[in-house]
């Protein structure tokens, strides 16, 4: 099954790609603290992603995502045994520029995990940063609700930081 899911996402992100020539793709990098229940397991979070934004009207953006989420372990968790844990976020993202470069954005989609044991969840990324002409930075709160047997409503929350690149 998550042969399928990758498959699926990197088929999305091939599909960006080919969209390329209208521009509109942006390759974002982001750094973050876990919050919450990640706080419990994790200590830092980094991650990539590339997104399609087609402009909707002069200031209002829509598309889709796909990325790679990452959360490394702190070291009181893997002295029980404990690994990273990683996630890849399927998403439809949004974007609403304000005429001073200022912008709010928000992103809803599933995010696959890429570890045994831990399922996916649900993922949601409300934004606020600045737009460039060539790049964007924002400010986050990322959340993937995970539910199941092992890690009972285990939420992957984090505050992040995070610069994009237009293409």
């Amino acid at each position: 099954m998550k042969k399928v899911l990758l498959t699926a996402a990197f088929a999305v992100a091939g599909m960006v790609g080919v969209s390329a020539q209208t521009s509109g793709v942006e390759g974002t990098v982001h750094v973050g603290i876990p919050v919450g229940d990640a706080a419990d397991y994790s200590s830092f979070n980094v991650g990539v992603d590339l997104a399609y934004l087609h402009p909707i009207a002069d200031n209002f953006k829509l598309g889709a995502k796909v990325g790679y989420d990452h959360f490394i372990a702190d070291s009181n968790f893997k002295d029980l045994g404990g690994e990273d844990f990683g996630f890849i976020p399927l998403a439809a993202t949004a974007k609403y520029e304000f005429s001073n470069n200022l912008f709010v954005g928000a992103d809803l989609g599933y995010a696959f995990s890429t570890k045994d044991g831990l399922d996916g969840g649900l993922f949601w990324q409300p934004k606020i940063g600045y737009s460039g002409a060539s790049f964007d930075v924002y400010a986050g709160y990322k959340g993937i609700s995970v539910d199941n047997n092992q890690y009972s409503n285990f939420n992957a929350d984090a505050v992040s930081l995070g610069f994009a690149y237009k293409f």
